[in-house]
């Protein structure tokens, strides 16, 4: 019964032990010399580069000219132009029924021709004292009363062909042809998307280093990614008090009538441009309550090792970090594997680039996002 005891064991053990010997090979331990765990990781050689700074943020598109026309005066419509027609600066929108209009016109303009003659003959009248002042003053303020009653009948008859104040296509339609209207009421919308602008809020933190003039990149998703670079037109002196920003705008040429109003906007904003600096990938850096610090690759015994490095970061833009201190041009940094290593494991490098290399690679890749 005993010797059946120890049998079994003994067994146990042994089934235990080589669990563990599995397990061990399985995260990579006692693979490299001396016991040592041999990690698969990917490293970059640090090569000094420029980098540009971004501050990250989004915004919506507008079009500069978009206005609601209304009527000024009141009548039954005519004709007006449909959805989706392009109408020229001046050209008419709609014709209000002007008939009645027109008639009061010519009567204004005979009485008002009448009065002028009656003036000018009171005029040579008065020259030669044939008669008084008050017939002279009367005839002229005649004429004159004459004059105003033509000019608001001549705005009522302009008023009738509702013009556009701009050059733009017709969006919406508000009224159709026979129906009545009356003053104030609006008929279409007119946009111009020829020119666009894009609006957007930066935080106050920023406000001393993205003004007027700073270029910025904007990427319209609405179109496939696309990316297109310009400058800042114009930035508040005023903040917004619930969202501690200040607005932004950034005007821009669409000819082509692509980018569309309220399109949703990644603005990449540049702060400044570093040259000759140390920049690699975010992921690259850890920390904990010492600081922040980074493995590198390190030659030993022919082999190459984990070595801890603390570092001092700067500047961030998307998925990069500037090193400030810490790393030199020439060191081999661990970029990726850096989470399961430890100092002293054993490096198994599955791929090599250069920080450059690794950088541009990111940069393709990124997407602007948020940063307030």
């Amino acid at each position: 019964m005993m010797n059946t005891v120890i049998k079994i064991s003994s067994l146990i053990l042994l089934a235990f032990t080589l669990v563990s010997c599995d397990q061990g090979e399985e995260n990579g331990e006692q693979n490299g010399t001396d016991g040592a765990r041999l990690m698969p990781v990917e490293t970059v050689i640090i090569e000094p580069d420029n980098f540009n700074d971004f501050v990250r943020t989004t915004g919506t598109v507008e079009a500069i000219d978009d206005a609601m026309i209304s009527s000024e005066t009141s009548g039954r419509i005519l004709s007006i132009k449909d959805r989706g027609e392009r109408v020229q600066k001046g050209g008419v929108i709609a014709q209000i029924d002007d008939r009645l209009i027109q008639a009061q016109y010519e009567a204004a303009k005979t009485g008002y021709e009448l009065a002028e003659d009656t003036f000018n003959r009171f005029e040579s009248l008065h020259a030669d004292s044939i008669i008084s002042t008050q017939d002279y003053n009367s005839a002229r303020a005649q004429r004159d009363q004459a004059r105003a009653q033509l000019n608001q009948v001549e705005k009522q008859l302009q008023d009738s062909k509702i013009e556009a104040p701009f050059s733009g296509r017709i969006e919406e339609r508000f009224i159709s042809t026979g129906e009545l209207i009356n003053p104030g009421m609006p008929v279409v919308r007119l946009v111009n998307t020829d020119l666009i602008r894009v609006i957007s809020g930066v935080p106050e933190r920023y406000s001393g280093e993205i003004t007027e003039g700073s270029k910025v990149q904007l990427n319209f998703g609405g179109l496939n990614g696309e990316t297109r670079e310009s400058t800042v037109t114009y930035a508040s002196n005023v903040l917004d008090p619930e969202t501690r920003t200040y607005a932004i705008e950034v005007e821009m040429r669409n000819s082509e009538q692509l980018i569309k109003p309220d399109m949703v906007v990644d603005l990449l904003l540049e702060r400044q441009t570093l040259e000759n600096v140390i920049i690699i990938p975010r992921t690259a850096v850890l920390r904990n309550e010492d600081g922040q610090s980074v493995y590198i690759a390190s030659e030993q015994d022919g082999e190459k090792v984990a070595r801890l490095v603390n570092v001092e970061t700067g500047s961030a833009g998307g998925a990069l970090i500037q090193i400030v201190n810490g790393l030199s041009d020439g060191d081999e940094l661990v970029v990726n594997g850096v989470r399961n290593l430890s100092e002293g494991d054993v490096l198994n490098i599955l791929n090599t680039e250069t920080s450059i290399e690794r950088a541009e690679k990111l940069k393709s890749a990124d997407r602007p996002v948020v940063s307030y």
